[in-house]
């Protein structure tokens, strides 16, 4: 005998008590699992329409293939360098300098960013030191890295940095300054003092903010690894590319030009997932009025 307790509620004659999903949540659901499915294949139409294409015309004498090379050569080349060992070399020292360079910025501008929302005398010293850098070209900042951390890694980490950390700083000061006063007034009347109310208001308040410009920042902080690979390293993904231009070889040009772009979305990609973790509540939220 089973008995109707409330609605998607029952409890069979055994006593154990049974829930089942209620009919528009059970709908909700496949809407999102179809709108996923909808969101993948739209996604993959246009690069696999691309990709078609190039093919057709490189093989039909459209365009030059010395030039621009075709789809089938150059998933040979990067198979022949996959194979030697060449594009894992220059894959693994492009990565180690983009995370690195990327985790100092981004805990820099998150530390910075609220030491000058919380002190206002640091505020005062540090912003307009930091705008005015942040108007001036990374690139021209090079030569001055330069010549003060010489030829090594420091200044290339020191370049990737630099560029992920005005986003954060900036997107975290400007997220703390905007918090609600009710909510400081909210926390002061229950007695909260400084430390719980930096741990419980401003924290929660700023986290999505500060994930947004996470996500911002690994697609600068890619762009500025390949930049400071192109004019100053002999190895990682920026030279590979940039090499084989220079010697006129547009099969592993392209292969490096198609690897950039995988391992940019791929790091975005991460960088979101974790960031999603870091404030479900928030995707939660905002998932309503989408």
């Amino acid at each position: 005998m089973t008995v109707q307790m409330d609605r998607g509620v029952t409890r069979n004659e055994d006593g154990w008590v049974e829930r089942r999903p209620d009919p528009k949540q059970r709908s909700a659901a496949d809407q999102a699992r179809r709108d996923g499915v909808l969101r993948l294949l739209l996604g993959l139409v246009l690069p696999v329409g691309v990709l078609v294409a190039w093919e057709i015309s490189a093989r039909s004498g459209w365009i030059d293939a010395r030039f621009f090379s075709q789809p089938s050569a150059v998933a040979s080349k990067a198979g022949e360098d996959l194979r030697s060992g060449l594009l894992w070399s220059e894959l693994r020292i492009t990565i180690v300098r983009l995370v690195t360079g990327y985790v100092i910025g981004s805990l820099a501008g998150v530390l910075i960013g609220l030491l000058m929302s919380q002190v206002k005398i640091l505020r005062w010293m540090l912003e307009p030191l930091i705008r005015a850098l942040y108007v001036i070209p990374k690139l021209a900042l090079l030569p001055l890295f330069l010549l003060l951390f010489g030829l090594g890694e420091v200044p290339k980490l020191v370049f990737i940095s630099l560029g992920t950390f005005y986003i954060v700083a900036f997107t975290t000061l400007s997220a703390a300054m905007m918090i609600p006063t009710a909510f400081h007034e909210v926390s002061r009347s229950y007695g909260l003092s400084s430390g719980q109310r930096f741990r419980w208001v401003i924290v929660p308040a700023i986290t999505p903010q500060i994930v947004s410009s996470l996500k911002l920042a690994s697609g600068i902080s890619m762009l500025l690894v390949i930049a400071v690979e192109f004019v100053n390293a002999h190895e990682g993904l920026g030279y590979y590319t940039w090499h084989a231009w220079q010697v006129f070889v547009p099969d592993r040009m392209y292969v490096g030009v198609v690897t950039i772009s995988i391992v940019g979305v791929l790091f975005g990609g991460l960088v979101g997932l974790l960031g999603s973790r870091l404030s479900r509540w928030a995707d939660g939220e905002y998932a309503q009025s989408r």
